[in-house]
């Protein structure tokens, strides 16, 4: 529960949403690294010129056990 502590502290810090379950229509970003351990980036797909494109990370299934 530690590791989970520390991604939300994370969040709170750098004003990120955060999931515990991948929303539709949304995707991992590959190649994204500044993830906290037991997290990952993910993003609603728009383009980044859209206006529309959002981020937010997801946390892993085992860091919620």
């Amino acid at each position: 529960m530690d590791e989970f502590n520390r991604i939300i502290e994370f969040a709170m810090r750098k004003d990120v949403e955060l999931y515990t379950s991948m929303p539709s229509g949304w995707r991992r970003m590959i190649g994204a690294l500044t993830a906290p351990r037991g997290s990952m980036w993910i993003c609603n797909g728009k383009s980044h010129f859209s206006g529309e494109r959002k981020t937010a990370l997801l946390v892993k299934e085992d860091c919620l056990g």
